[in-house]
C-alpha cells in the first residue's frame, strides 16, 4: 500500500485528475462562447474569459506538477506558501472571471429554485461567512504542525490536500466574483467589509510565522536547502502569506469607487426626481394662477 501511494505522489494523480475535470468543463462551453457568442455578448469577452482560464490552468500545474512541488514538500516552507497564494489568489478568481455563459445562468439562480435543483447546499455555501469559515479553517487546521507533517510525508495526501484547497478558494472569493443573483448580491460596503475580514485570520498566522522566531515545521530542517536556513525560510513564508492581504486591499480599491460612484447616481437621480418634483409644482402653481386671473364665461368685459 505504501508502495501504491509512493508512485501516486510522483505521477500528480490529483492535480492531473483536477486540471482534466477543468478543462472539460470550460474548455467546450468557452470554445461555444468564442464560436457564437450570447445575446448581448461581445466576442471579446468570451476571449478574454478563454484567456482567464488558460492562464489559471498553467499556474495550477506549474505549482503542482513542476519541481516546485517536489521544493514544497521537502525543502522550503516558502514554495509551499507560493503553491497556496497562487491557487488561492490567482487560480480560484480567474477560474470564476472565466465561468462560461451557460453554467453561470446555471449558478445564478434564485432562492425557490435552488430549493427545486437541489443546489440549496452550494448557494450556503457560498454565503459570505460559511465560505470564509470553510477555507480560513481549512487552511489553519491543515497548517497545525503535527497535521501538516502527516499530511508532508505522503506525495498523494498533499498534492489531494492542496487539490482541495482549490474548491474552497472559489467559495471563498464567491462573495466578491461569483454569479450571484442580483438583489442577493452584497452591497459595495459590505463587500469590502468581507475582503478586510475574511483574511484576517491568516494574516494572524503569517506574522506568527515571521516573528515567533520559533521552527514550526522541523521536516523543513532534515534536508534544509542550500541557500536558505530552515527559519528564515519559514520567515520568507510568512512574508509571502501576506502577499494575499494586498490584494484585498487591491480587490477593496475598485469596490470603493464603485460604491462612491453608486452614491453619486442614487444622489443624482434622487436631485433629478426632486428637480422634476418642484417644476411639475410649478407648472401646476402658473396653471392655479391663470385660472384666478381669467375672466368667467358671461362677466361683462372692461372697455
Amino acid at each position: 500500500m505504501q508502495t501504491i501511494i509512493s508512485l501516486l505522489g510522483q505521477v500528480h494523480i490529483p492535480a492531473i485528475m483536477a486540471a482534466l475535470l477543468l478543462c472539460l468543463s470550460y474548455l467546450p462551453p468557452l470554445w461555444g462562447d468564442l464560436r457564437q457568442p450570447q445575446a448581448g455578448e461581445r466576442p471579446s469577452q468570451a476571449r478574454w474569459r478563454l484567456l482567464a482560464f488558460l492562464v489559471a490552468i498553467v499556474a495550477f500545474l506549474a505549482v503542482l506538477v513542476t519541481p516546485i512541488d517536489h521544493l514544497a514538500r521537502s525543502q522550503l516552507f516558502l514554495m509551499h506558501m507560493l503553491q497556496v497564494i497562487v491557487l488561492s489568489t490567482v487560480c480560484a478568481p480567474l477560474l470564476l472571471l472565466a465561468l462560461p455563459t451557460a453554467l453561470a445562468r446555471r449558478l445564478r439562480v434564485s432562492e425557490d429554485q435552488a430549493r427545486a435543483n437541489g443546489s440549496a447546499l452550494l448557494r450556503w455555501l457560498t454565503r459570505p461567512l460559511p465560505a470564509s469559515i470553510l477555507y480560513n479553517g481549512l487552511f489553519l487546521l491543515w497548517h497545525l504542525p503535527p497535521l501538516y507533517l502527516a499530511i508532508s510525508e505522503q506525495a498523494f495526501l498533499y498534492d489531494l490536500a492542496l487539490v482541495i484547497l482549490l474548491p474552497l478558494a472559489l467559495l471563498n472569493w464567491w462573495p466578491l466574483l461569483g454569479p450571484t443573483e442580483e438583489k442577493l448580491r452584497l452591497s459595495y460596503p459590505a463587500q469590502m467589509l468581507y475582503a478586510f475580514l475574511d483574511g484576517q485570520p491568516i494574516d494572524i498566522f503569517a506574522f506568527l510565522l515571521v516573528f515567533s522566531g520559533t521552527l514550526f515545521y522541523p521536516i523543513y530542517a532534515q534536508q534544509p536547502h542550500p541557500l536558505i536556513a530552515p527559519l528564515s525560510d519559514q520567515e520568507a513564508a510568512g512574508a509571502m502569506l501576506l502577499v494575499p492581504g494586498l490584494v484585498d486591499l487591491i480587490v477593496m480599491t475598485p469596490l470603493f469607487f464603485r460604491w462612491l460612484a453608486a452614491l453619486e447616481e442614487k444622489a443624482r437621480v434622487r436631485d433629478q426626481q426632486l428637480q422634476q418634483a418642484l417644476e411639475a409644482e410649478e407648472q401646476q402653481r402658473a396653471l392655479s394662477e391663470d385660472r384666478q386671473t381669467a375672466p368667467s364665461p358671461g362677466s361683462p368685459r372692461l372697455e
